[in-house]
């Protein structure tokens, strides 16, 4: 129904504007001062006057009659989106209206701003698209504000078993409406600055698009922060929240939107030792010192905030699920001398290697770039440490069993991994 009234209106006014066009071209030549006074009694005289007057006047109440017809529409529109609890749903439909209304009044005002007759119409039709445009304005307003506590909602960040290992679909959802308002930038920047002015608190009000797309961006990251602290494994923790956290940088990415509007502020610093044997660190600690060998693709790269929080998760999971794998290699394991010689060793690491691998090939990375990425990870963790123990094992010269598995084997394991 709106896509049908914005084609009639844009078609009516186009259809206005060359009938005034039309009437113009039978005007007679433009004169001043004198001669436009004795042209003036010229016409009136002749009676030519009064007959090219009715013809003007005629086309301007058409004109006003239709606008005005025209623009009932939009309180129509406005009340039924104001009642509706399913109002959000149109948003976009009406921010093409309220787009159109914007577009098309200077182009109606123009049909009344020649004719000298009609000044007190211009400013009656003036005041009526101003009255409609303030009706649209907040009518979008209550439906953002209904958007913004759906997706505060309990419901909204309940997460499916299937979901853990993939994109929320609340995520989708959010970022699917941070893109309709980055498309809508011109309209909605209009409407948040007449909040600013009409209201006693504009401070309470968002000044600009990119400032309600970072809150929303903020909120966002929280809510996942929050869902994620309710799966059991660590490293499927991470997984879930590096692939959300994937997703929301890609599409921001292709916004083009300031710096500023991305991610929180990160501070580079060199990475603390990780305790291979406790409890992984909390994710601030990855968050806020991401691997250094990335700072100088950081430096240059247009998202770096995403790319720092993304690789942030990438380190929290290889040491959540790679890290107690991989301490069964390490000599300074803290474990009671005789209770294990390198046999032992490396039987409970084939045990566990099995018991990762068999779980988190059932994990699901969906970005395949990501998943690239986070296979080559855990590539270089996991067989660069088996290649080293290997080689100490064999430089000892004592008579061990031989490996079950070679580390290529491993390789051709791990570039399994993430397929769900």
């Amino acid at each position: 129904m709106m896509e049908r009234w914005i084609k009639a209106l844009k078609t009516m006014v186009q259809v206005l504007c060359i009938t005034q066009q039309e009437l113009r071209a039978k005007r007679p030549p433009a004169v001043g001062g004198v001669r436009k006074a004795i042209w003036y009694l010229m016409l009136l005289a002749t009676g030519k006057m009064t007959e090219r007057e009715q013809e003007v006047a005629q086309f301007v109440r058409f004109a006003e009659a239709s606008v005005l017809r025209m623009l009932d529409f939009v309180d129509a529109v406005a009340d039924a989106v104001l009642k509706d609890d399913h109002a959000p749903e149109t948003l976009p439909g009406m921010l093409q209206v309220y787009t159109c209304v914007v577009d098309d009044s200077p182009a109606v005002l123009a049909l009344f701003e020649e004719a000298s007759m009609t000044s007190s119409m211009f400013d009656a039709i003036n005041s009526v698209f101003l009255r409609k445009m303030n009706r649209l304005s907040d009518a979008i307003w209550s439906m953002m504000e209904k958007v913004r506590t759906s997706f505060v909602t309990d419901d909204c960040w309940t997460v499916s078993l299937a979901e853990v290992g993939g994109v929320l679909k609340t995520t989708r959802l959010m970022m699917n409406y941070i893109m309709l308002l980055s498309r809508n930038e011109r309209a909605l920047n209009l409407i948040l600055q007449d909040k600013q002015q009409h209201l006693s608190q504009p401070d309470h009000y968002s000044s600009s698009v990119d400032i309600v797309i970072k809150d929303m961006i903020s909120c966002l990251e929280n809510q996942m922060e929050k869902t994620s602290n309710f799966i059991s494994d660590p490293g499927l923790r991470y997984i879930f929240l590096m692939n959300n956290c994937s997703f929301i940088s890609q599409k921001v990415s292709s916004l083009l939107l300031p710096s500023w509007t991305l991610f929180e502020d990160y501070k580079i610093e060199r990475p603390k030792k990780r305790d291979s044997r406790g409890r992984p660190p909390p994710m601030d600690d990855y968050v806020n010192q991401p691997d250094p060998n990335l700072q100088e693709q950081i430096e240059t790269d247009s998202n770096l905030d995403g790319l720092i929080k993304t690789q942030s998760f990438i380190e929290a999971y290889l040491d959540a699920s790679w890290e107690p794998v991989m301490s069964w290699l390490y000599h300074d394991i803290h474990i009671p001398r005789g209770l294990l010689n390198l046999d032992g060793r490396l039987d409970k690491f084939e045990n566990e290697f099995r018991e990762a691998y068999a779980m988190q090939k059932q994990w699901k990375v969906p970005n395949p770039e990501l998943r690239k990425r986070l296979r080559k990870a855990v590539i270089g963790k996991v067989i660069s440490g088996y290649s080293k123990y290997l080689a100490e094992r064999t430089a000892k010269g004592k008579s061990n069993r031989p490996p079950k598995n070679t580390p290529l084997a491993l390789e051709e394991l791990l570039e399994e991994l993430f397929e769900g």
